[in-house]
């Protein structure tokens, strides 16, 4: 990514793809995140977890661009599941914004991928 403001590790586990965000999630690097994901994705996946324990920042477009992932796979009959520890600070930010109406909330990336596969 341009600034290094975060990196991403991929895995694939079991039909779901499974992305290892750190760092800093902002409006200098969201796009080329959110193509890096997309491009990662193939169609034939369930869905695509987003574990963001590693995350230290995100503001406002870092959550724009969940909302617009999460409406982008829905238009793939896919889903989107986010590993957020329940302890992470992160973690309220994103209740706030009410993002478990378009991509549920697991404590661990692990949840998040069983509940991808049990609802296909």
């Amino acid at each position: 990514m341009r600034d290094r403001l975060s990196n991403v590790e991929f895995d694939d586990r079991d039909g779901v793809l499974v992305a290892r965000v750190s760092g800093e999630i902002d409006g200098s690097n969201a796009v080329e995140l959110g193509r890096s994901l997309g491009e990662r994705l193939p169609s034939a996946a369930q869905g695509l977890v987003l574990d963001l324990s590693a995350v230290a920042y995100l503001d406002s477009t870092g959550i724009e661009l969940l909302f617009g992932l999460a409406r982008r796979l829905g238009d793939r009959r896919q889903r989107l599941q986010l590993g957020v520890p329940a302890d992470s600070p992160l973690r309220r930010v994103l209740e706030i914004c009410d993002i478990a109406t378009v991509a549920p909330m697991a404590e661990s990336a692990e949840a998040a991928a069983a509940a991808i596969r049990a609802s296909a």
